[in-house]
């Protein structure tokens, strides 16, 4: 499997936990490679908004991660 299928793969599954504007702009910058700048013109919001979706959105999928980790070790 590609590289770019297993990020695809992870996105839609983090996709539950993220606003629709996070999982768009993550996805736009993380699959399909576009810049802070370029994602501000297609979605037509400023390139600040982006970067707080980016991290707010990233601190979610963290978040999630480390939840999935500590159920795993108490399942463990």
């Amino acid at each position: 499997m590609a590289l770019i299928e297993l990020y695809a793969a992870l996105y839609q599954e983090y996709k539950r936990i993220l606003t629709d504007r996070q999982y768009e702009v993550l996805w736009l910058h993380e699959i399909e490679g576009l810049s802070g700048k370029e994602i501000s013109g297609r979605l037509d919001i400023s390139q600040s908004a982006v970067s707080r979706h980016l991290a707010r959105g990233k601190i979610s999928i963290l978040k999630e991660i480390k939840r999935e980790r500590a159920k795993r070790e108490d399942n463990a």
